[in-house]
């Protein structure tokens, strides 16, 4: 069994690929669990020889020993049990915020990795215990929240490849790993995602186990998964985000385009693009309606959800800085500086908001019909240099509400990928990829992909 990836550098830019389908590579492993020495031999040819000029992993002393370790510990595994578990030999990038036994958690800051790194928590354990394997933490901004980072965008080297779970979603986009893990405040799923060419999908708020990793804010934090195509990514979730339940349906959703300033939050080509998408989903026999949106223009557009961020980072914080100051990076202190004046009742007024915005989303889809919430998944496409990683116009309040979202390949913009997102009802996350799946499909098959 190969699973080689070709590279054809043109130029000094471009880095064209093959990607890395989870189902296909389950598929090749369990005909043959012999095929599994091969298989990490191939991978670590690929990490070999992408991972330098993509430096979407935290480099690791002794990488290739540990994977061949990996390899005949599984192998013995097999024989004992006689039985595959569900993602045997499966490599996964982790985004280093995560915490993993045996690796040191960095969070791409200065601070010892002995103060920050703890014990891995339930979602790793859950990997771990279905035959995943580790293949290395993945480059983070510090603390998930900013900081210039290494990580290129494997379709144009010259520009981001987001933020802040750039390394997970830079690992899958470049071929070298089917899966990775990553996480989710206003942005850092959704934004790489897009960027990079890539499925991403942020499940509803609280329905992955939060222990195990450094939050950012944790009224927000989400855990997330990146992978080539929907199919990988339905059946990941299946597995990994709990109580998953089967969700099929006959009918096309109909779909919400939220009005007022909300639609304004995107470059002109962007604007451009999604109009087209919509005229094509239309032709396609979807019913899309504008919908007059339960919040307000200020809240979104205003410092509301950034300063309740910061607020809640600070606290967080708050032993580590006090001691450590001085090895904080400059966005990372102006930030908790910033955070230590919001007041505590002020917090309070934003986590229940996010109940009532919620519930008054949910509201809005029943009185307008709407099955699914659609957008740009960003309002621009990946910028050129490394310093700005996203905007967060086009997913902020969707993360504030706790909403799925999902972003979908979808076209090229001055040939860098823009997503396309999808935003489920709250705990509906089943349907949103369900749906998704067929929103790609329709796209694809109206050539605006």
């Amino acid at each position: 069994m190969k699973l080689e990836v070709q590279l054809l550098i043109v130029g000094e830019d471009k880095l064209f690929y093959g990607q890395i389908s989870l189902i296909d590579t389950i598929i090749k492993i369990s005909k043959n669990k012999d095929s599994l020495t091969q298989y990490f031999n191939d991978f670590y040819k690929r990490y070999s020889e992408i991972e330098p000029q993509i430096k979407a992993f935290i480099p690791e002393k002794g990488f290739k020993e540990r994977i061949e370790i990996e390899a005949t510990n599984l192998l013995e595994k097999c024989s004992d049990q006689d039985q595959r578990s569900i993602f045997l030999g499966i490599p996964f990038a982790v985004k280093d915020i995560i915490h993993v036994d045996g690796f040191q958690t960095c969070a791409g800051s200065k601070l010892p990795p002995n103060v920050l790194t703890k014990n891995e928590g339930s979602f790793i354990k859950k990997v771990r215990s279905m035959g995943g394997v580790i293949a290395g933490k993945t480059v983070t901004e510090e603390f998930a929240y900013h900081s210039v980072i290494p990580t290129r965008n494997p379709h144009n080297i010259k520009h981001t490849a987001g933020g802040s779970s750039a390394g997970s979603a830079a690992s899958v986009a470049a071929g070298i790993c089917p899966i990775a893990v990553g996480t989710q405040t206003l942005r850092s799923v959704i934004a790489p995602a897009s960027f990079c060419g890539i499925v991403g999908f942020k499940p509803s708020y609280g329905r992955v186990p939060l222990d195990g990793f450094i939050l950012l804010s944790p009224s927000f934090d989400t855990i997330g998964f990146f992978t080539k195509d929907i199919e990988s990514l339905q059946f990941a979730s299946s597995h990994l985000v709990p109580d998953w339940r089967c969700f099929k349906s006959d009918k096309k959703p109909v779909l919400g385009v939220p009005n007022g300033i909300y639609m304004e939050f995107m470059f002109d080509d962007v604007k451009r693009a999604f109009e087209k998408q919509l005229i094509m989903l239309e032709k396609a026999g979807y019913i899309i309606r504008n919908v007059e949106m339960p919040w307000d223009d200020a809240f979104i557009a205003g410092d509301a959800m950034i300063r309740m961020v910061q607020g809640e980072m600070a606290q967080v914080h708050s032993n580590w800085f006090n001691q450590y100051e001085h090895l904080y990076g400059s966005s990372v202190k102006d930030a908790i500086n910033h955070g230590q004046n919001v007041p505590q009742e002020e917090l309070e007024q934003y986590r229940i908001g996010q109940k009532i915005l919620r519930n008054d989303l949910k509201q809005a889809t029943i009185i307008n019909g709407i099955d699914l919430w659609i957008s740009p998944a960003q309002g621009g496409v990946a910028p050129k240099g490394y310093e700005k990683t996203g905007w967060s116009g086009m997913t902020a309040i969707w993360s504030y509400a706790g909403l799925p979202t999902i972003s979908i390949p979808a076209i090229k913009i001055n040939d860098m990928p823009l997503g396309f997102q999808c935003i489920g009802e709250y705990g509906k996350d089943e349907a949103l990829l369900f749906w998704a799946k067929e929103i790609e499909h329709s796209l694809i098959a109206g050539g605006l992909k």
